[in-house]
């Protein structure tokens, strides 16, 4: 079973959603037009990759398993 998560910001449990920078159209124009910039800007991309809560899209979120986790589950969450 695939561990939960919580949100700092609003409180938010469930699975966080992963994001990643940047335009995915502008990647495609720039490895059409230019082979380099388009090469160096999917990397970046790649590597920018980030987990965010899946409602406010805060990077803030944490395992519910953890002692902050545990904590703003009592905050937010009282009766799971």
């Amino acid at each position: 079973m695939k561990e939960k998560f919580i949100c700092t910001a609003c409180g938010h449990v469930g699975n966080p959603k992963k994001v990643t920078k940047g335009s995915f159209f502008i990647e495609v124009a720039l490895w059409i037009f230019f082979i380099l910039p388009g090469l160096i800007y999917s990397i970046w991309r790649l590597t920018s990759k980030h987990q965010a809560c899946a409602k406010c899209g805060s990077l803030g979120v944490v395992p519910i398993s953890s002692p902050i986790g545990a904590e703003l589950v009592k905050k937010y969450h009282p009766n799971i």
